[in-house]
């Protein structure tokens, strides 16, 4: 995320880059830890939110009741909203928990922690990516291989980024693990959490 750091601060935001441990506690437990490091902090008006992957769904969750700053825009960077496939198809197989940690239970399709998640108020911008291979990613080998069935950026499918009730979304040729060094990734997030909407 440095570099979508460092391009937000030049187009005038105070950005900053929450960092956790994302493969050693539940869904809950992160929610929980960043509701708590918002509370923490002293934002001085509206405040935006942007997210990759698993980080767009900690903020969905830590979001949709009784948020704890007064909510900007929010925008989801190839966030598997709807779970991923590879997950549910995977995730029992011995080496997908050393690879996803323990969130991995809640990141499969119809998950129940999923399914309880709401929807904060606020605008919110979907950016999906849909190059299917990297040389250097292990799960777009596993979808090579044994087939996601549709389009996917290596590891979450495009339908399962959608969220109901999103502002706007837009699909950018990228890797998902690499989406967010993307140049026109960059300039969309700017766009979205300036005008509420992607530049087209």
């Amino acid at each position: 995320m440095t570099r979508l750091q460092r391009s937000l601060d030049d187009l005038g935001f105070a950005a900053q880059c929450w960092s956790y441990p994302s493969r050693r506690r539940r869904l809950a437990g992160h929610i929980e830890a960043f509701r708590h490091w918002l509370r923490e902090q002293a934002f001085d008006g509206p405040v935006h939110f942007v997210g990759h992957s698993l980080g767009g769904i900690i903020i969905r969750g830590a979001l949709a009741a009784e948020p704890p700053v007064r909510l900007g825009r929010i925008v989801m960077i190839a966030t598997p909203n709807q779970g991923a496939g590879v997950v549910s198809r995977f995730g029992a197989w011995p080496f997908s928990q050393a690879i996803f940690g323990l969130p991995l239970q809640d990141l499969a399709e119809h998950s129940p922690a999923l399914l309880a998640l709401g929807v904060p108020d606020a605008e919110i911008g979907i950016i999906a990516g849909q190059r299917h291979f990297h040389p250097l990613h292990f799960i777009s080998y596993v979808n090579l291989f044994f087939g996601a069935g549709q389009a996917h950026d290596g590891t979450v499918e495009l339908a399962n980024t959608r969220l109901d009730g999103a502002a706007d979304s837009i699909v950018i040729d990228a890797h998902h693990t690499f989406i967010c060094d993307h140049d026109q990734v960059i300039q969309q997030t700017g766009a979205f959490l300036r005008h509420g909407r992607f530049r087209r």
